[in-house]
């Protein structure tokens, strides 16, 4: 969560140049400017890319036997593995959640349920990730329009649905103050924890997804975390790594409307009050505490956190469950209570509290040296870029409403094999 919000005429949305694709990265965020506000678009968190790789997805084809084509497979297995991800997810907030409380610019003239911490910072005493909860980064809009994560093609049949189904909400803005009236602009703008992603220059993602398949994976629900030089760090990773690793291969059935909603409510909780003592989540057997299902599921992902050690020679991934489960046994030692200890023993605001973590970050960071080949290879990368760009300005062979024109068109029958690049 930003440290302090300014005005939203003071918040300039990035500028990508002039040729037609810049001027369409701009619209777009001119869109989501219009319909959430520029303030929203300043709350940042990590978003950490997962794949396994091919050889994992052909023997575990061979071994099960499967009917389908390798690239099907592949790709149904990417949506078990989300639909675990959105059942065990609540897991990320607790253990690596960092934004226990806001600062008051970001609620100015609002409703809301927050505690005052002082005169300057709203909290919430057991939170732990306030991104992640009706209050961060989300849409009222898009909550209408569920999206499927039980099979490829009802995601992608529900995707088109909210891309091409116009939104009362946002059809009074003018051609120019977005790229077009749907519920969703483009498919990067579909929020949620977790989705399914691929990388393809020449179409866009949901015709490369129909044609193609899925590629990886793309975890949201990662806080950036003030106390860590990077925001994360090495021991987290392999324990995520693990997590989505584990949660690729358990039982994965599909998700009924029902425990839809009871996911939604768990992470809710968990994002507000997580670190509340006794704190029971809702779950399709009952209710049950949160410390006993975060014992429960490490424990069911230690095997694969063996297995992960054997093959990569280390001792990393067992030693990022051991801990992450002391968290469970002491929620003080969660990223986010150490926030709030740091404010409360300091006597400091969450903006003041962030702005000093961050200097320390940056002496660390501007005492580092950078190895002279890396930065031959940064200069050259940023150069081959810049010609690109001046390249694409050069070479344009339409007008820039014929390009908003050509992008906005989206046929949505997944058989057709037509595609709009």
């Amino acid at each position: 969560m930003p440290p302090v919000l300014p005005s939203d005429d003071e918040i300039t949305i990035a500028a990508y140049g002039t040729s037609n694709a810049g001027q369409h990265k701009v619209r777009y965020r001119e869109g989501l400017a219009n319909r959430y506000g520029k303030r929203m678009q300043l709350i940042s968190g990590i978003h950490y890319n997962f794949s396994l790789p091919d050889s994992f997805w052909e023997t575990l084809h061979t071994h099960m036997s499967s009917e389908l084509s390798l690239n099907d497979f592949i790709s149904e297995r990417y949506f078990h593995l989300i639909r675990n991800v959105l059942r065990n997810g609540w897991v990320i907030p607790y253990l690596f959640g960092a934004s226990p409380a806001v600062d008051k610019s970001y609620l100015v003239n609002q409703e809301h349920p927050l505690a005052t911490f002082d005169e300057d910072t709203y909290y919430l005493p057991w939170a732990t990730s306030l991104r992640l909860s009706n209050m961060g980064y989300s849409s009222n809009e898009q909550s209408l329009y569920p999206t499927s994560f039980n099979s490829k093609q009802e995601y992608l049949t529900d995707l088109c649905h909210a891309l091409t189904t116009p939104s009362a909400r946002y059809t009074h803005l003018n051609a120019d103050q977005q790229l077009n009236g749907s519920v969703l602009q483009l498919e990067n703008e579909l929020y949620g924890s977790v989705r399914p992603k691929i990388v393809n220059d020449q179409l866009r993602p949901l015709y490369a997804m129909c044609h193609h398949g899925i590629q990886y994976i793309e975890l949201r629900s990662l806080d950036n975390n003030p106390l860590l030089p990077l925001g994360i760090s090495e021991e987290q990773s392999h324990f995520l790594d693990a997590f989505l690793t584990y949660n690729a291969l358990a039982p994965s059935p599909e998700l009924t409307n029902d425990e839809r909603i009871l996911i939604a409510r768990r992470q809710e909780l968990v994002a507000t009050e997580g670190r509340k003592e006794g704190l029971l989540l809702p779950t399709l057997q009952g209710e049950i505490k949160l410390n006993n299902l975060g014992f429960e599921l490490l424990d069911a992902m230690m095997p694969i956190a063996s297995w992960l050690d054997n093959a990569f020679v280390t001792e990393g991934h067992k030693q990022g469950i051991e801990r992450e489960r002391v968290k469970f046994v002491d929620s003080n030692l969660t990223p986010s209570a150490q926030m709030l200890a740091i404010m409360k023993d300091e006597k400091l605001s969450y903006k003041l509290a962030t702005q000093r973590l961050s200097e320390v970050h940056f002496k660390q960071h501007q005492d580092a040296k950078i190895d002279e080949e890396e930065m031959g290879n940064l200069t050259r990368l940023v150069t081959e870029s810049l010609v690109k760009q001046h390249q694409m300005e050069a070479q344009q062979d339409m007008s820039f409403d014929e390009f908003i024109q050509k992008k906005n068109y989206l046929q949505c029958d997944c058989e057709i094999e037509e595609a709009v690049a």
